[in-house]
């Protein structure tokens, strides 16, 4: 099961909360795309996880905010958000479940079979389409070496590298998040 804060959404609602507490209506209007059932859905998720706090006022008219509860143990994953803010492409890449290992196989060039090879459990169709993706990325780059019959290798740029590093590092703090959340699991 994927973690909530793997989530796309949730990434996204955490990094505002930062910002300050804020109500439903204007992390709708901060978090562009979000449908507001999928924001309902993630608030709730995120206050059972003990993540946010929902304050709701007891005068009329009812006025509901959200904050922030442990601001400390986020504050690494709040930083790795805050360098790739101008690239919404990061919280997608973060919640796929292969990104991470293919981008290390690619580091030194390979064929696409050799990639594949290392994967049991991947469909060949989805490895191709996350190789096609981190193309037009440029976070990989398609060598091809003029031999009989035509090789053609893939291998990682510095552009992926530095954003593997990050990948790997908020998923970490995501799982040390988690650990301390349910250590039983």
């Amino acid at each position: 099961m994927k973690s909530l804060l793997e989530c796309k959404w949730a990434l996204q609602i955490i990094e505002k909360l930062w910002e300050g507490p804020k109500r439903p209506s204007q992390l709708l209007k901060l978090i562009p795309d979000i449908p507001e059932r999928v924001l309902y859905q993630r608030l709730k998720s995120l206050e059972r996880e003990g993540i946010v706090f929902k304050e709701t006022s007891s005068s009329y008219p009812l006025k509901t905010f959200y904050y922030l509860i442990k601001k400390d143990e986020l504050e690494a994953l709040i930083e790795i958000l805050k360098m790739y803010k101008t690239n919404p492409i990061f919280y997608k890449l973060l919640s796929y479940k292969w990104i991470i290992p293919i981008l290390e196989t690619l580091k030194s060039p390979t064929t696409p079979k050799e990639s594949l090879a290392f994967f049991k459990n991947i469909p060949e169709k989805i490895f191709y389409n996350y190789i096609k993706m981190l193309l037009k990325l440029g976070l990989i780059e398609r060598l091809i070496i003029a031999s009989r019959p035509v090789k053609i290798l893939y291998r990682i740029t510095p552009k992926g590298e530095a954003l593997l590093a990050s990948l790997i590092f908020a998923k970490n703090v995501i799982l040390s998040i988690q650990k301390r959340h349910n250590p039983d699991s």
